[in-house]
């Protein structure tokens, strides 16, 4: 090897070791849910009055959603649904219900993929397929997409930038609402302790856990924060 070939080489190792230092970082400022790479995330409501916004993603799903939707409308609440496509095609009519008691629905993907690692072609399939399933149940438009596993690595908000649509994250997930036995009343007291003005919470209607468990969890939420002066908004800002 020449000393022309040694410098191509050497400067080819410095490339690559700068490439996988960016990407590195990249990657650990990605993972926060207040930054993304190319598009800022939507992850609390900028507002001077006592509002939160609740959310439910991975549904509709047989069991929940209509029991949460009831509750909601017992409260006279408006959350804001992130949808999966595939769960859509399954239950239409549930879906189409959350749309006509007055909620938002936002995409949430078709299948529930990571999106690390995945082409835009791919990513973008992704988001159409579902904002035309979503777009079918009544809704006219689809601007909030909330990425599976909040998993949001530099193509991603590429693409959601290109197609124009926010990129929602969120202020508190409670820990307590992965667990299992599920526990309605520690999930709404860690939700209570850990709010502020604006903030985006992270609930599930499609998981499969306990169902009265989780009906408890929101009603207890709804109740104790609405004690303490807070109103419940979408993450568009209807009511």
């Amino acid at each position: 090897m020449n000393s022309t070939e040694r410098k191509v080489l050497r400067r080819i190792r410095h490339l690559a070791s700068v490439l996988l230092l960016f990407l590195f970082f990249a990657f650990l400022y990605s993972r926060s849910w207040k930054h993304a790479l190319f598009l800022e995330p939507l992850y609390e409501i900028k507002t001077d009055r006592n509002v939160v916004v609740l959310t439910f993603d991975d549904g509709p799903s047989e069991g929940r959603t209509l029991p949460l939707l009831d509750l909601l409308e017992k409260h006279n609440v408006k959350g804001t649904f992130f949808m999966l496509g595939q769960q859509i095609e399954e239950y239409p009519d549930i879906a189409r219900q959350v749309v006509e008691r007055g909620h938002l629905v936002g995409n949430h993907s078709y299948d529930h993929p990571r999106m690390y690692l995945k082409s835009p072609q791919f990513i973008r399939g992704q988001i159409e397929r579902t904002d035309s399933l979503i777009i079918s149940l009544g809704q006219p438009d689809v601007h909030y997409f909330r990425p599976p596993f909040s998993a949001k690595f530099i193509l991603l908000p590429l693409v959601l930038n290109s197609m124009d649509k926010y990129l929602v994250t969120g202020t508190y997930d409670p820990p307590a609402e992965y667990l299992t036995p599920y526990n309605g009343a520690v999930v709404a007291g860690e939700i209570v302790q850990n709010i502020r003005p604006g903030s985006i919470i992270y609930l599930h209607d499609g998981k499969s856990s306990d169902v009265e468990e989780f009906l408890k969890s929101v009603e207890l939420t709804i109740r104790k924060l609405k004690e303490r002066g807070y109103e419940f908004v979408r993450v568009d800002g209807g009511s």
